[in-house]
């Protein structure tokens, strides 16, 4: 499934190669070399803004509520073509976004996903969901106490997140718009302000709530506040008897990986892989 958490381009690493049939470059002396590599970002951002993923959201809200869906049915609720790029990116996203139950082969919305199509307490849901984004959490953790840098310092400081170069543009301009949609810049477009957010609104989200451990008492024994980073990846767990594919488990590792990284500031990186995947 076309569904992948990260950005790929293709890069070539030389002047006046031409490709060959069998996919070797050759140089202007005649010599042959392997075919250039292509470039992939190591951590993960959609491809399109945050109103889009919520698109889908409602659409699934508005037709099925808390059941589930299959794609076709998704896609000709929101006009598209189920094998379109477009209605494939806008699921990435949404996926991405937390709105949408990974561990489900049909499309079935997330506690945060019920959250966005609730008027009452979209507000807040969109907040949540936009920190949700691993690139988006890593930036606003970046600048979240100054002004952000100019578009083209803001580029350089995405591609050393870990975009790939050729895709800063895209992911820099994406994140703009998704960060305005979401309310961190109704103070200005050069800072990440997270929007205030009445308590009502946040209600029914129990990641949310300090819990109690034991029978009675106050106990002392409250969870602590969750990082938004690792909030979204707790609650995209599957369920308890749903199953998971290594491919699904090794994608939520990784990320789990590069959040954490972000989240509690060490240094150096984790790659996760499959033994005996080849």
């Amino acid at each position: 499934m076309p569904e992948e958490n990260v950005a790929r381009t293709s890069e070539t690493d030389g002047q006046n190669a031409s490709e060959t049939s069998d996919g070797e470059q050759k140089t202007s002396d005649g010599e042959h070399k392997q075919p250039a590599k292509r470039e992939r970002s190591s951590i993960a951002f959609p491809y399109v803004d945050l109103d889009d993923a919520v698109e889908v959201a409602r659409a699934i809200h508005e037709h099925v509520g808390v059941g589930d869906c299959d794609d076709i049915q998704l896609s000709a609720w929101m006009n598209q073509s189920s094998k379109s790029s477009g209605f494939r990116m806008r699921l990435t996203a949404a996926r991405m976004f937390g709105l949408l139950d990974p561990s489900s082969e049909r499309r079935k919305l997330t506690p945060l996903g019920r959250l966005i199509v609730d008027p009452r307490q979209e507000r807040g849901a969109r907040a949540d969901a936009f920190l949700r984004v691993p690139l988006y959490g890593a930036i606003y953790e970046r600048n979240k106490e100054t002004v952000l840098p100019p578009e083209k310092t803001l580029e350089a400081e995405i591609v050393g997140l870990g975009v790939a170069e050729k895709q800063k543009g895209l992911a820099r301009q994406v994140f703009a718009r998704s960060a305005q949609q979401a309310g961190y810049s109704e103070h200005g477009k050069d800072r990440l302000i997270r929007p205030g957010v009445a308590p009502a609104e946040e209600l029914g989200d129990p990641l949310n709530r300090n819990r109690t451990g034991g029978g009675g008492g106050d106990g002392g024994d409250k969870m602590p506040p969750l990082h938004p980073l690792i909030k979204g990846l707790i609650e995209v767990l599957p369920h308890d008897g749903d199953s998971w594919t290594a491919e699904d488990a090794a994608e939520w590792l990784q990320t789990a990986a590069s959040n954490f990284r972000y989240a509690y500031k060490f240094k150096g990186h984790i790659k996760v892989e499959i033994e005996g995947s080849q």
